[in-house]
C-alpha cells in the first residue's frame, strides 16, 4: 500500500494486530519522520504505529477508546488547535508542543548542530555582526511573517489555495528577507483587508507556538543558499530536519512539555510506558 493511503480504521487494526499476542504499549506518530525520531527514544517493549496523518491518529485513538483498548498514546502536532482554544478529544492523546516537533527541536542545542553542518561560520558571524540578532532569533523572526498569516487566516475563515503559501516564493536568498505584503496579497486574494484587520489584532502568544516547523526548516535553508552558508540545490529541507532530529541533547528533551505530559500519561496508565525507564535512560 502507498505511503499516505492509511485510513483511521487501518490504524486501529494495526494496533490490534500488534497487541495480537501480549498487552503492549503502542505510540502511534503522524509520520515516518516522527516514528524515526521515536525510534531510538521509546521504551524497548514500545511499539510503533505510522498514522500517516494527524487526522488518522486523533481519530484511531477515539476508536480504540470506544472499544476499551488501552495502552495507546496518540502523538499529534499542537499546530494552531491550541491557539484556536480547541481541547483534546480523549486523555489518551497528547499534543507536540510549541506547534510541532520541529519547532520543538530549533528551540533545542538541535539547532547549534544545523548550523555547524549547514552554515558557514564566517558568514554567521558576518551575519550575526550586521544585524545585531542571533540566526534563531532571525529565524524566528521571518516565520512569524508566515505564522501570522496563516492564523490570520484561520481566524478570518479565509481558505487558502494549495500551495499558496509557499515559502520559496515569498523569501529572497539573496538578502533572506520575506516580501510580506506580497504573501498577504496572494494569501487573501479578494480578502486581504480582511486579512490584514485579523492581523492587527492577533492576541501575543508564545512565537514558537505561532510558526510552523516546515516553514521555519524552508526558510533556514533558503537563508544557508548564500546569507549563512553555501547549500547545495540537492540539500533540501529533509536532510535538515534529519541533522535536527539527531541533535537533542537526552536531558533537554526529558525538560519539554512534551516528555512531561507522556510521563503523565504513563503514570495513568500502567503498568504501560511509552518512554524508557529512569534507570536506563
Amino acid at each position: 500500500m502507498p505511503y499516505g493511503h492509511k485510513t483511521p480504521g487501518i490504524v486501529v487494526a494495526e494496533v490490534k494486530l500488534t497487541r495480537a499476542d501480549r498487552d503492549r504499549t503502542v505510540l502511534i506518530v503522524e509520520g515516518v519522520d516522527d516514528a524515526r525520531f521515536w525510534r531510538a527514544r521509546k521504551h524497548t517493549e514500545c511499539e510503533l504505529v505510522d498514522g500517516e496523518g494527524k487526522p488518522n491518529v486523533k481519530t484511531g485513538v477515539l476508536r480504540l477508546d470506544e472499544m476499551n483498548i488501552g495502552g495507546v498514546l496518540g502523538l499529534i502536532d499542537e499546530d494552531y488547535d491550541y491557539l484556536m482554544g480547541e481541547k483534546l478529544e480523549s486523555e489518551n492523546l497528547v499534543r507536540v508542543s510549541p506547534h510541532d516537533l520541529e519547532c520543538l527541536l530549533c528551540c533545542s542545542s538541535a539547532f547549534e548542530s544545523v548550523l555547524a553542518e549547514f552554515g558557514d561560520s564566517n558568514k554567521i558571524r558576518d551575519f550575526v555582526e550586521r544585524e545585531n540578532v542571533d540566526v534563531r532569533s532571525a529565524l524566528l523572526e521571518r516565520a512569524l511573517i508566515f505564522g501570522r498569516v496563516r492564523w490570520a487566516a484561520l481566524r478570518a475563515g479565509i481558505a487558502t489555495r494549495q500551495g499558496a503559501i509557499s515559502v520559496q516564493r515569498f523569501v529572497d536568498t539573496h538578502t533572506w528577507t520575506v516580501d510580506g505584503d506580497q504573501l498577504i496579497h496572494i494569501v487573501a486574494s479578494v480578502c486581504e483587508s480582511e486579512l490584514r484587520r485579523h492581523l492587527d489584532h492577533l492576541p501575543g502568544v508564545h512565537p514558537w507556538r505561532l510558526v510552523r516547523g516546515h516553514d521555519v526548516l524552508a526558510i533556514l535553508r533558503l537563508g544557508f543558499r548564500e546569507v549563512l552558508g553555501n547549500l547545495r540545490n540537492s540539500v533540501g529541507v529533509r536532510d535538515i530536519a534529519r541533522v535536527l532530529r539527531s541533535g537533542i541533547d537526552t536531558v533537554e528533551l526529558e525538560a519539554t512539555e512534551l516528555w512531561r505530559d507522556i510521563r503523565r500519561w504513563e503514570s495513568s496508565n500502567p503498568p504501560h510506558q511509552a518512554l524508557p525507564s529512569m534507570e536506563f535512560r
